[in-house]
């Protein structure tokens, strides 16, 4: 019998390319494919599906948030993510929300059956993070532009790495000793003037982007 794979990525070209991986393989089969997490999490496909490979950056309902909900369900399939962020840090979140393999983007997507493979043999397949994470710091060179482009405070940048590293708005307003209103109200400020959504993997994604983190 074969293994029957989802595949959620906003990138046409991705869920094409891994669906021709998995088909000429001939171990799978690809009983459906998702743009966003909100579909996604309407699907009575899910419960049907062995595995499902998951992008963290979708609109409507993100990768993270998809993770959230899937915890509340009884969905046995195994997760693997599929994502262009090496970072240890998004990584562990993603273990703790119950992933079963991680893989980046810009590794051979071929390496993909391997990671399917590992996974369904009770493995859980994660990038080495030997080399730390270097977080950027005040004192980089561009620093003042970037503040100046994007209307950013200091304190707004240390609450976006803050957020980044997930510490809660109460963990974030204990460590700079302010109220966790004030902390909430920076958090819908900042998503409000770099003109995000409201999740935590778009502020990641302009994070990484940028340097932040």
């Amino acid at each position: 019998m074969k293994t029957r794979v989802i595949i959620a990525d906003d990138h046409p070209v991705v869920i094409q390319g891994i669906r021709d991986i998995l088909e000429k393989n001939g171990q799978f089969d690809v009983i459906a494919t998702f743009n966003d997490g909100k579909s996604l999490l309407r699907s009575p496909l899910l419960a049907k599906a062995d595995v499902l490979l998951l992008d963290l950056n979708m609109p409507a309902v993100d990768g993270l948030q998809t993770l959230e909900r899937l915890n509340r369900t009884e969905l046995s399939c195994k997760i693997i993510v599929i994502t262009s962020y090496l970072s240890s840090q998004l990584a562990e979140q993603c273990k703790q929300a119950g992933v079963h393999g991680y893989l980046v983007k810009s590794e051979d997507l071929y390496l993909l059956v391997k990671r399917i493979q590992d996974v369904l043999a009770g493995e859980s397949p994660f990038p080495d993070f030997s080399q730390p994470d270097q977080p950027m710091g005040n004192d980089f060179s561009y620093f003042d532009e970037f503040l100046k482009k994007y209307k950013l405070t200091k304190r707004e940048v240390e609450i976006i790495r803050m957020v980044c590293n997930d510490y809660s708005s109460k963990e974030i307003a204990d460590k700079l000793y302010l109220s966790t209103f004030t902390i909430q109200t920076h958090r819908r400020n900042i998503i409000k003037k770099l003109g995000l959504d409201d999740s935590k993997i778009s502020l990641y994604r302009f994070a990484m982007d940028n340097g932040v983190i």
